[in-house]
């Protein structure tokens, strides 16, 4: 169409008159009367999509404004689980899974490890709980027919169970030890020692027949110098268990550890006194180690010679007694309330000289 000059006479007469009508028209009134659904039925989609540049629509949408406007929780309740599920190929999902490297990320030594040492701690435990069972019911007994009162025996060394402390009923670390844990000890702790000193007898037999040529036969270990050995390994057995680390390895397992009569640790010079009398009680007819079950601190001749008592060391784990034996402390429960004076303490206000550790 030619405009300024060189319009047509046509145009120049009726360009006029087409602006007036274009000005007259409302656009608003011609879309509310537009039926949009016929529209649509004459729109070709597919001519449509030829002409739409999904790459340049993309990128001109903003997709972290997108998904600010989406419903997830909404979106994933329309979702259908089982039809989702059904429409997974199993095999071809597993055929994408790196079996091998799966398993490279597992950690198999720890999971083992984890597993099998919860059921050793468990187990422990569970001996324990029976032998404390048995240690509280034996000297609840005795001290009864002896005529004592039960809430007049102190817990435990003044210095591991506080006057007036909060206890829970059955946790016994820092408690007195009783009898059957004592001497299941030292009897495992003899063994420890015998099996120790044949290994050892081995070991020097194998040195001397390689290094020296000189044939020794360790099961015909005899006589003076055969004792002598026998006697040093087993104090160093029990000695340097008690003064390094508190308890030696059956006492470890049994959870009972070496203290002195305050609740501090032992020196090493009262630890080796405690070594040295220890056969004692037993060599004079088994009567040291009536103290155990008569004394209310526990206390056998060695206990009485080195200052020491032996007290019961589970960490922070409480002592859940069986069924049976909790059923019947339960009944017994007015016994287990013991006095916390200290007057009832039949042990001086201070260690004897000397119990400082290191001495």
């Amino acid at each position: 169409m030619a405009d300024g000059p060189h319009r047509s006479p046509v145009d120049r007469l009726v360009g006029p008159v087409r602006d007036a009508i274009l000005d007259q028209i409302d656009p608003d009134d011609i879309l509310a009367r537009v039926d949009p659904n016929a529209v649509l039925d004459r729109v070709d989609p597919n001519a449509l999509l030829d002409r739409v540049d999904p790459d340049a629509l993309l990128d001109r949408v903003d997709p972290d404004r997108l998904l600010e406007r989406v419903d997830v929780n909404r979106l994933l309740d329309r979702v259908d689980v089982d039809r989702l599920l059904d429409r997974v190929d199993v095999d071809r999902l597993m055929d994408r899974v790196d079996v091998d490297r799966v398993v490279r990320r597992v950690d198999v030594d720890r999971i083992v490890a984890a597993s099998t040492g919860g059921m050793l701690a468990r187990l422990v435990d569970i001996a324990r709980r029976q032998v404390v069972g048995l240690d509280t019911i034996l000297v609840r007994t005795v001290l009864r027919l002896r005529g004592i009162d039960l809430t007049t025996i102190p817990d435990g060394p003044p210095a591991l169970v506080e006057d007036g402390g909060e206890r829970g009923r059955y946790e016994v670390t820092g408690r007195y030890a009783g009898p059957v844990s004592r001497l299941l000890a030292n009897g495992a702790d003899v063994a420890a020692a015998f099996g120790l000193f044949t290994a050892l007898s081995a070991g020097a037999g194998y040195l001397a027949s390689l290094l020296l040529g000189i044939e020794f036969d360790p099961q015909g270990v005899s006589g003076s110098w055969g004792t002598a050995a026998l006697v040093v390994v087993l104090f160093a057995y029990s000695w340097l268990s008690v003064a390094v680390a508190g308890r030696t390895p059956a006492m470890a397992v049994l959870g009972l550890r070496v203290v002195s009569r305050q609740g501090r640790p032992l020196s090493t010079t009262r630890a080796a006194i405690r070594t040295l009398v220890l056969p004692l009680s037993a060599l004079a007819f088994g009567l040291g180690f009536l103290g155990l079950l008569l004394s209310r601190e526990r206390l056998g001749w060695h206990d009485l010679a080195a200052g020491s008592t032996v007290v019961y060391d589970w960490g922070d784990r409480p002592a859940s007694l069986p069924t049976p034996l909790g059923d019947w402390l339960e009944r017994h429960a007015h016994d287990d309330t013991p006095a916390h004076d200290t007057s009832a303490h039949d042990t001086p206000a201070h260690d004897p000289p000397g119990d400082e550790p290191g001495v």
